[in-house]
């Protein structure tokens, strides 16, 4: 699965006026620089270049082409970035494709640097080409059928070849993040909404009373002057507002009303949100684990993700349920804390500190190992460095992971324990009100 992307090398006004009298003060010599940083591709070993001498002269060699042709403004370049799904692909793997995926889509016309970075958990190319062909001297132009018709053609089309995974979205508008996190069914803003809508339509009379409903749950409606077709809303547990016509199929101004109008007449049909609910099973992810061994951060964490079970099950109280909505976004976050902290039987701030600060220790050690290894490495142990270095990142990258992770812990805890807190204060709350609703009914 490869995901690509395009950036345009340009530079400003200034840059423009002086640009001729010094051309290495370009954004491109940078972009350049960057994708052949030996801190990013194990010492400059997985780098190729194509229709350029050699690396080290692939700026200059750009730079006499554009004015050989005469064409040293504008657009310099263009920076596409190619990543691919952890654990799904070599690093000589990536490069390989990289440079077929430049090759095909540059390489008969336009100078091109590849530098395959494995710094991070996703392997991922940065591909530079010059703007200026060095063969007619014609400037490639990005829009957006040139990215979706090519460049993510041709990546798709070789992640195929290669069996590796494909980004195929579903539904016209949607994010690829809102894709990906309702396929592996993880909450999202845009689902919550939905949902919220859901009920807010079935409560609502007319669509004055969705208005008004709307606004007493905390949403901010937003119309632009000479757009009030189109309004946007801001949730309460969100940072940006959202066109209604963005939630998808049935949530349109038009088909809500049409909803409203359908319930006020006795039709009954289901809400959109509900045809494919993909629910947070909290039994059967933790129906192993003894809750009464549980301490500390642990249990802590435990309850919590219990109480998510619940309103996703809708057995909370609505308060206790409108309460936790923006905590949903976070549910998957908790659950792989939940889990680091069961594994490792963490229980304390005094145990968290400690676990960080070994795992300091651990990543100081396999730092100074690697920067060894490079300071030792000859023509004749090369491939040998080269595989105990790719064990020392992959062992970092894991490190990292979890230090990240006690980090977040230490943040969210507070957090975490104030909401819960508060949660079954509501929930207490609400069951003495039923219990006295029940006491006044069996009195009459």
């Amino acid at each position: 699965m490869a995901i690509t992307k395009v950036l345009p090398i340009t530079i400003n006004l200034w840059y423009s006026v002086t640009y001729a009298a010094n051309a290495k003060k370009t954004g491109l010599n940078g972009v350049v620089d960057y994708v052949i940083n030996p801190n990013k591709s194990e010492q400059r070993l997985l780098q190729s270049c194509l229709n350029c001498s050699s690396l080290s002269n692939a700026y200059s060699e750009m730079c006499e082409t554009k004015a050989m042709w005469g064409k040293t403004d504008g657009v310099l370049g263009y920076h596409f970035i190619q990543a691919f799904k952890p654990g799904e692909i070599t690093p000589e793997q990536v490069h390989e494709i990289g440079r077929q995926f430049a090759k095909e889509c540059f390489g008969d016309r336009f100078e091109v640097v590849i530098g395959t970075h494995l710094d991070k958990d996703h392997y991922h190319n940065h591909i530079v080409i010059n703007s200026v062909s060095c063969v007619d001297g014609e400037k490639y132009h990005s829009s957006p059928a040139s990215y979706y018709n090519k460049i993510r053609a041709v990546s798709d089309r070789m992640c195929r070849e290669n069996n590796l995974s494909v980004i195929e979205p579903k539904g016209k508008g949607k994010h690829y993040a809102e894709w990906k996190a309702e396929k592996e069914g993880k909450p999202t803003i845009r689902g919550q909404m939905r949902e919220e809508f859901d009920e807010i339509i079935k409560c609502s009379y007319t669509m004055k009373d969705f208005w008004r409903n709307l606004e007493q749950r905390g949403y901010i409606i937003k119309r632009k002057p000479g757009k009030s077709a189109h309004p946007s809303v801001l949730p309460p547990f969100g940072k940006y507002p959202v066109r209604f016509d963005g939630l998808g199929k049935g949530y349109s101004l038009d088909e809500i009303q049409e909803r409203i109008i359908a319930a006020r007449n006795g039709i009954k049909t289901a809400s959109p949100s509900e045809l494919s609910k993909n629910g947070f099973d909290f039994d059967k992810a933790y129906k192993h684990i003894e809750p009464t061994k549980l301490k500390g951060f642990v249990a802590l964490y435990y309850h919590y993700l219990y109480l998510f079970g619940k309103i996703k099950k809708k057995q909370t109280p609505q308060r206790v349920s409108f309460f936790m909505r923006d905590e949903l976004i976070k549910l998957d976050r908790y659950q792989k804390q939940f889990k680091f902290l069961y594994e490792n039987n963490i229980e304390s701030v005094a145990d968290l500190t400690d676990y960080h600060a070994k795992t300091k220790v651990k990543i100081d050690e396999l730092v100074a190992e690697r920067k060894r290894l490079y300071t030792e490495r000859t023509e004749e142990n090369a491939d040998e460095v080269k595989d105990k270095a790719k064990k020392i990142n992959a062992e970092l990258r894991i490190l990292r992971s979890e230090m990240r992770l006690c980090e977040n812990i230490y943040h969210d805890a507070e957090r975490i324990t104030e909401k819960k807190k508060h949660a079954d204060e509501l929930q207490q709350q609400a069951d003495k009100e039923v219990m006295q609703n029940e006491h006044k009914r069996r009195s009459r």
